[in-house]
């Protein structure tokens, strides 16, 4: 049996798990404002030991990351903001400081390289736009359904300026951003399947595939085990969070990190409106569609919570090698095993066909000769322009998965603030259709460049030995470095140990009955 097979199989349900809302507070309760997110369940929510894909996960579910941003924003609020607004003047309109212009003021480095993690390769990401694949012979195929599709509601897209509508808050939905490692089908289908080499969810391969359009750091997380790759994320990676402004020539300002219009801030912020607007569109005065399964990160015996409509499409997809290739690998096609998310589909849709990707920016500072409340309506491809040249790389993000999940239109809306010193309440100014092939080619992204780019990541990580690699962009410079890590390196704390009957239970003994030596097996 196979070392991905032996190591990673999950006990029970461990490898669930999910985040619940927590009730709103009154104004004035809070003086923080925004708070980090904590991706992992609520204690106690959960039962069994599932070790995703070999993941020392003992934490009766803690393995599981939930990425309902709720509890961090909408479930709290801050004292009347008129008081922290007029102390900050100068700042909170992303200005000031000793920003210059077309330079980021959030250089902060996504993970702390240590010395003696060992750089394998440094790309420079302006090299992936030459890297091609024929994108004509790349093959797909579905493994597995799993949630359920409600239909598009179509009176979101005759909504304007004057008849905007105020976000809806869904608070009371469980939802779910879950690592690689912790999904227990993507567990199952690489232990069983001797024919695939790479198993990932569409959130890491599309900032791959988006990694030229960056300007943040953020990393991925690449274990090779027995000739197998598994692309991860870590916990409360900035992978999980869509930033705002990131290519603007005046991003946000990171002079005050507790600035509601600080980058993080605003990406937490933009993570929650999607999450909302993902909800808000959806018709649920007509049944939804359920698939093959229900969602396999929510609880079997909780009958009290309920899950965000929303399906996961298992996605089976066959890159062509090339044959002028030296190494032989690189002349192969490979299989990889994506998990994508689909968020409905429209009511006219017949099998698979129809499928929609839901998604919002938003507009936190609108200025006194632009601002979507004014221009949206009359000039609706100036403003679509400008949020492609403020936001490359999450609009490359958002085309990449849904080509990778294969929906075939684009719902993109734009939500304001009601105020612009009021992050906590939004505004649905409009929405625009797009054909996700047109918008692509829109934006430069193309399925021959999509696939050469995780093709190219692939054959290199495939040479070198089992181990674990991080991919980290670089925040100064446009550049993407591989390093080789320690096997127990980002190693959380549930994996450490959460007793010790269950650290007992877990640990592997000699002949003599002694504790062997822990050795490098699985993910860790």
């Amino acid at each position: 049996m196979s070392a991905w097979a032996s190591k990673g199989k999950g006990k029970g349900k461990g490898a669930k798990g999910k985040t619940q809302a927590v009730p709103a507070k009154e104004p004035g309760k809070d003086d923080e404002g925004f708070s980090l997110v904590d991706s992992r369940p609520m204690p106690g929510k959960s039962s069994g030991r599932g070790r995703g894909f070999g993941g020392r996960g003992k934490g009766k579910g803690k393995a599981m990351q939930s990425g309902n941003y709720q509890e961090g924003i909408l479930g709290q609020k801050s004292k009347p903001i008129n008081n922290n607004f007029n102390n900050q003047k100068g700042k909170s309109k992303g200005k000031g400081g000793n920003q210059r212009r077309g330079l980021p003021s959030f250089k902060e480095w996504s993970v702390q390289t240590k010395t003696e993690w060992e750089m394998k390769r440094e790309i420079m990401l302006s090299s992936l736009a030459k890297l091609q694949v024929d994108a004509k012979e790349v093959k797909y195929s579905d493994l597995l359904w799993c949630g359920k599709l409600h239909s598009y509601n179509r009176v979101f897209d005759r909504i304007n300026a004057k008849t905007e509508r105020p976000m809806r808050r869904f608070e009371d939905l469980n939802f779910f951003n879950v690592s690689t490692s912790d999904d227990p089908h993507l567990q199952e289908m690489i232990s069983e399947d001797p024919d695939v080499c790479m198993v990932a969810t569409d959130h890491v391969l599309a900032a791959l595939i988006a990694a030229a359009r960056s300007v943040y750091s953020w990393d991925i997380v690449v274990t090779k085990i027995s000739g197998k790759l598994l692309f991860d994320k870590r916990q409360g990676s900035q992978v999980d969070f869509l930033s705002v402004n990131e290519t603007a020539h005046e991003p946000p300002n990171n002079d005050d990190k507790e600035n509601i219009n600080s980058p993080v801030k605003l990406s937490q912020e933009a993570s929650c409106i999607n999450q909302n607007f993902s909800q808000m569109v959806l018709d649920f005065s007509s049944p939804a569609k359920e698939m093959e399964q229900r969602n396999p990160f929510e609880e079997e015996d909780d009958d009290d919570s309920v899950v965000a409509s929303g399906a996961y499409r298992y996605r089976k997809i066959t890159v062509p090698g090339n044959p002028k290739a030296e190494n032989e690998f690189d002349r192969k096609p490979i299989n990889m095993i994506v998990r994508t998310e689909v968020n409905c589909r429209m009511p006219d849709a017949r099998d698979n066909k129809g499928l929609v990707s839901v998604k919002a920016l938003n507009e936190y500072d609108p200025k006194l000769n632009y601002s979507w409340r004014q221009h949206l309506e009359s000039q609706r491809g100036a403003c679509l322009a400008t949020e492609l040249k403020n936001n490359a790389f999450k609009l490359g993000r958002w085309t990449a998965q849904a080509i990778l999940s294969g929906c075939d239109t684009m719902k993109i809306g734009y939500v304001s603030r009601q105020s612009p010193s009021d992050p906590w309440s939004h505004t649905v100014l409009g929405v625009q259709t797009h054909l996700t092939d047109h918008f692509a080619e829109s934006i430069g992204l193309t399925r021959n460049n999509m696939f050469g780019i995780l093709r190219t990541i692939i054959d290199l990580v495939m040479q070198w030995e089992d181990g674990k690699y991080l991919l980290l962009k670089d925040p100064t410079k446009s550049v993407l470095r591989i390093y080789e890590l320690p096997w127990d390196c980002f190693k959380s704390d549930d994996e450490d140990g959460d007793g010790d009957d269950l650290e007992e239970q877990d640990q592997e003994l000699d002949e003599d009955g002694n504790v062997a030596p822990s050795q490098p097996q699985g993910l860790r």
